[in-house]
């Protein structure tokens, strides 16, 4: 009878012990439930919206970016064409061109002689008188003049290879010359129409100087560039970019290779 008498004592304990332990497992689901429910309203509250499952594994949303061009600049504009000695007029270029000066009868394409009529009659305006010596030439023309130039410096004493480089500097290989694509031009002043330095000088470029980019031109191998440009200062050079465009390389203070690095890095 004792053996009887201890099985319900056995019983009570038993349960007191599970009791204990449900109690004490509940009060931990309560208190892990409330800390949830605290950090959700906290997060709600901060904004934070939908959980994001990257920042849950310590992860970030990779962000495209784009690095922002300096000018607004379309460079794919046809007037912002780069011809250079590593960029040739390209294959099946074709351009119309007609009469810039008058006086001369030189040619320049279409929009780009417009503008350099509308330029010169500024000019003129201001007792400035301007003079289209050299403008829109075919390649067989430029072959003509690149050997006349080779030719000059094998005269001196220097080798083929050193004349062609030489000539390089002076006259654009043919097929390599903006003069091919109707955009170059060469202008001079009646009482200055020597290709040289001496430009500079002249009433002519300081009027050009200040006001050549509003017709659309900028001065295409500054002082100072031959190293970028490939060609030695040529203050009677001028390039059609277009007026918008003109206004932003200027303001650049950057040459036309210069430019397009840096709106094409």
């Amino acid at each position: 009878m004792r053996y009887e008498e201890k099985r319900p004592v056995r019983r009570r304990r038993f349960t007191r012990r599970q009791i204990l332990r449900n109690r004490i497992i509940f009060g931990a689901v309560c208190l892990l439930l409330a800390a949830v429910l605290i950090l959700g309203l906290r997060h709600l509250l901060a904004g934070g919206g939908e959980p994001d499952p990257l920042a849950q594994t310590g992860q970030e949303e990779a962000q495209p970016t784009s690095t922002p061009k300096p000018y607004p600049v379309d460079m794919e504009d046809w007037r912002m064409i780069l011809v250079n000695a590593q960029n040739p007029v390209p294959e099946g270029y074709t351009v119309e061109t007609q009469v810039a000066d008058s006086y001369t009868g030189k040619e320049l394409q279409t929009e780009a002689a417009g503008q350099y009529a509308a330029m010169k009659e500024a000019a003129q305006a201001e007792g400035i008188e301007l003079l289209l010596c050299s403008a829109y030439r075919s390649v067989e023309y430029q072959t003509g003049l690149f050997e006349a130039e080779q030719a000059e410096w094998l005269a001196q004493g220097m080798t083929e290879e050193e004349a062609y480089n030489k000539a390089a500097t002076v006259v654009a290989i043919p097929g390599y010359s903006e003069h091919n694509t109707g955009l170059a031009a060469d202008i001079v002043t009646p009482e200055y129409q020597d290709l040289s330095e001496g430009f500079e000088d002249t009433p002519a470029f300081a009027w050009l100087s200040q006001h050549a980019a509003e017709y659309g031109f900028i001065l295409r191998y500054p002082e100072g560039m031959q190293n970028v440009t490939g060609i030695i200062y040529e203050p009677w050079h001028y390039r059609y970019v277009g007026a918008e465009n003109a206004k932003y390389i200027l303001e650049s203070g950057l040459c036309l290779e210069q430019f397009w690095d840096l709106m094409t890095e």
